[in-house]
């Protein structure tokens, strides 16, 4: 009986051998053993806990199961309430994208559409506003390449009384302008994902996020996870939902409740390990474990293969997915950003390896998620070398613009608040410089194929922070070899823009204004004074100097005060700049008329020589000014 007992306990003790020695192998792509990911993942985010993130929460899944989770920093601040992956809900953001191409792909999968079937008799109506007659695709909105402007008005709202039915969400008024042709630019386009669950909906008879529910979170077991657009109502959510908030100078603010208008784009309320469990979904390729979300494995395995990307050298988009190279691995990702909170979701479908960050910060960029990507899947190592005879730097010198832009609205100033521009320079050693005044971005490139050139600085940037890749910038030229957009692969590409399209030039005419105003206004009155004071005449070009002057000031007073409104919340209605409207328009009639009296008095004053030059360039700043109110939108919405 002993000699018996013995040999089972040796056979145990072989049996589990492999499996204990399996997993004190097991690694994260980049080397770092599964063992000692908490202590990685703990020193990582202690450099940001507090300083540069109010709270976080991660899950690591990989080879089939969840190998890590943990939560940091406070959720609620004011209740000194922790972080916890398994229970603390935070807003996805735009990773809920991938749920809705996931269930796209569903649908495509059992025939219900292709990826070619033509969207626009979804528009409703809308399809007569389109710029363009090519057809756009499933395939098109799941790239974003069906040529949408931004817009974001009620994007997000703080009164659920605002809120839509996807229907009406998307009705024609509220169409956004096609500002492209369909296939041609990638401009990140919220619409399109709305206009995709608008489908789902359409298809099935189910509300979107009825149909996420049943066929993608509860088969999930993502127990802590919806679409509904009233989170708030569901019992119990609200007491372990995070608070958002925002950093103003060294205090963090709490952020108030807001709910999400564009629910396929940006809906999805859920926990880092509900995300665990949609990772590891997404990783079972033989269908062998507990999660799966398609009927045949080749489904994902196509999901997962490139839909479109500018250069074959370059990483691109993979079915909602943004694809990026980190150090010898295919990354498949998606970001997300609310007005509170932040996410990451990255899969290495090679390794069997995945990891979702959440924040409670409106638009992490201090590097957190990037930084625990780089560590745990890898950064590459390889410094790019130039390819001999290419020489395209002067080139592909300018400054470009987002396509991702707002044409229609008052949003499309936002390019001129701040300098945002992507400036492209040669520099001496043969490449070219990447600099972005507004985010300190100054990155070198070498050329490594025709028009397309790899980043040599190795540090990351406030760009790749945000989402961007900036590894390689492509140049897609005309064929009298002009340069038309410039790539990165993903999120959006960029136009070039003339030198008086640059914020500068804006700068320049609402500086000037505000200079020949209020030195007009102080200079006309002053006189007005004296003259008065001596009993001499007031003369019609002194008092149409002083009425432009005044017009001026308003007018400058006005603009200010639309810029504040908008910087307070750019999602409010349209409606809500009416008042602006109509007093620009007040302003301008009132300078039209200021000028009728002034050309109507010219000739009769004649050795007024200093006061006309005045007027003469006051007059073309105002005209100016009120150009520029009508470029951007300030004169009509």
């Amino acid at each position: 009986m002993k000699k018996l007992l013995l040999l089972v306990i040796v056979w145990v003790m072989v049996s589990l051998y492999p499996s204990i020695g399996y997993a004190e192998s097991l690694s994260t792509p980049s080397g770092i053993p599964t063992a000692d990911i908490e202590e990685t993942v703990d020193a990582i985010m202690e450099g940001y806990i507090e300083e540069d993130v109010p709270g976080a929460s991660v899950s690591i899944v990989q080879n089939g199961e969840i190998v890590f989770q943990k939560g940091y920093g406070l959720a609620n601040r004011e209740k000194e309430q922790p972080v916890h992956p398994e229970t603390t809900y935070m807003e996805a953001g735009s990773v809920s994208k991938l749920f809705t191409w996931t269930a796209i792909m569903q649908l495509v999968e059992e025939g219900q559409l292709t990826l070619d079937t033509d969207v626009r008799p979804y528009l409703k109506g809308g399809e007569s506003a389109l710029t363009y007659d090519e057809p756009i695709t499933v395939a098109h909105l799941m790239t974003h390449t069906a040529g949408f402007e931004e817009r974001v008005e009620d994007l997000t709202v703080y009164d659920p009384d605002h809120l839509f039915e996807l229907e009406d969400y998307l009705a024609p008024d509220r169409q956004p302008k096609q500002l492209y042709p369909p296939g041609d630019v990638v401009a990140y386009s919220n619409f399109s994902t709305n206009l995709a669950g608008y489908v789902v909906e359409e298809l099935t008879g189910m509300a979107f996020a009825d149909y996420v529910e049943q066929l993608i979170l509860t088969p999930l077991e993502m127990e802590h996870s919806t679409f509904d657009v009233r989170y708030d109502r569901i019992p119990g959510l609200m007491d372990e939902k995070a608070v958002g908030y925002t950093k103003k100078g060294t205090e963090w603010v709490a952020k108030p409740t807001a709910y999400i208008n564009d629910n396929p784009a940006g809906g999805l309320t859920t926990t880092t390990n509900d995300l665990a469990y949609f990772m590891l979904a997404h990783l079972n390729r033989e269908q062998s474990g507990s999660y799966v979300l398609f009927n045949e494995p080749q489904t994902l395995d196509t999901m997962h293969q490139t839909l479109y990307t500018p250069h074959l050298d370059m990483a691109g988009n993979a079915h909602g997915f943004w694809e990026r190279q980190a150090g010898d691995y295919r990354v498949l990702e998606h970001g997300g950003n609310t007005d509170a909170f932040s996410a990451l979701l990255s899969i290495v479908p090679d390794e069997q390896f995945g990891i979702a960050v959440m924040t409670n910060m409106d638009g992490e960029m201090a590097g957190a998620r990037r930084e625990l990507t780089d560590v745990l899947i890898g950064k590459s190592t390889e410094t790019p070398q130039a390819t001999d005879g290419m020489n395209h730097s002067e080139a592909v010198e300018g400054r470009y613009r987002s396509a991702r832009s707002v044409e229609t609205g008052p949003m499309k100033i936002m390019p001129f608040l701040s300098d945002g521009d992507s400036v492209i320079s040669a520099n001496q050693e043969g490449g070219i410089t990447l600099s972005i005044a507004a985010l300190g971005v100054e990155l070198d490139y070498v050329e490594t194929a025709p028009y397309l050139f790899e980043k040599v600085t190795e540090e990351s940037s406030l760009l790749d922070n945000a989402g961007m890749n900036t590894t390689h910038l492509y140049f897609k030229t005309n064929d009298a070899g002009e340069v038309e957009q410039l790539s990165y692969g993903v999120i959006a590409d960029e136009l070039p823009i003339s030198w008086l399209a640059s914020p500068y030039v804006a700068y320049g005419i609402t500086g000037g204004a505000a200079l020949f105003s209020l030195v007009g206004l102080v200079w006309g009155i002053v006189g007005f004074i004296r003259k008065k004071k001596h009993q001499t005449l007031i003369t019609s070009l002194h008092k149409g100097a002083i009425a432009w002057s005044f017009v001026g000031v308003l007018t400058l007073g006005l603009f200010g005060a639309i810029v504040v409104q908008l910087a307070s919340n750019p999602f409010q209605p349209w409606s809500n700049f009416t008042f602006y409207v109509i007093g620009f328009w007040l302003l301008l009639f009132a300078f039209l008329a200021v000028l009728y009296l002034i050309v109507k008095g010219w000739h009769k004053q004649k050795s007024f020589y200093l006061i006309k030059a005045f007027i003469v360039l006051l007059g073309c700043l105002l005209a100016s000014l009120f150009y520029l109110l009508f470029f951007l939108n300030f004169l009509y919405l």
